[in-house]
C-alpha cells in the first residue's frame, strides 16, 4: 500500500524569529517566500515548499537542513559573501574544508553556512550533466 505516494509532502524546520528568517531567506538568498498563520513558507524552484516556523526554545539543527545546488559554486559563494554570509570552516579528521569553506572530499564540491538562527545550509556544485 503506497498511502503517501501521491501526497505532496513538505519539510520544515524551526527558527528563533520569523522576521529575521524572512529577511535572510527572501532578501539575502533571494527565495520566493510567503507567510501562512504567521509562519514562513519558502517556495523552492522544484515546485516544493519548506515550512519555517518560529519556536521560542529553538535549538539549531546540527545537520544540513536545506541544500542549494548551483552550476558554479565559487560564483554562488562570492555572491553570498557580498551579502555578508560567512562559510563554515571544518577542520575535523576525515572531514576538512579548505580555507574558503569548500569540502573536496568526494562527491560534489560543497560549502556550508548558517542562517541567523544557526541552522546549517549548503550550496553545492551540481554535475554539469544534470
Amino acid at each position: 500500500m503506497a498511502m503517501f505516494k501521491d501526497v505532496k509532502a513538505f519539510s520544515g524546520f524551526s527558527v528563533k524569529e520569523i522576521s529575521e528568517a524572512m529577511k535572510f531567506y527572501g532578501e539575502i538568498l533571494g527565495l520566493e517566500i510567503s507567510q501562512t498563520m504567521g509562519q514562513l513558507v519558502l517556495h523552492i524552484a522544484s515546485g516544493g515548499t519548506v515550512f519555517v516556523y518560529a519556536k521560542p526554545n529553538h535549538v539549531p539543527a546540527t545537520f544540513t537542513v536545506l541544500n542549494f545546488p548551483v552550476q558554479n559554486l565559487q560564483e554562488a559563494m562570492n555572491e553570498l559573501h557580498k551579502k555578508g554570509v560567512e562559510f563554515i570552516i571544518y577542520k575535523e579528521k576525515d572531514f576538512e574544508t579548505d580555507d574558503q569553506g569548500v569540502f573536496h572530499g568526494g562527491g560534489p564540491k560543497i560549502a556550508w553556512f548558517k542562517d541567523p538562527s544557526g541552522n546549517i545550509l549548503s550550496v553545492l556544485e551540481r554535475d554539469s550533466t544534470e
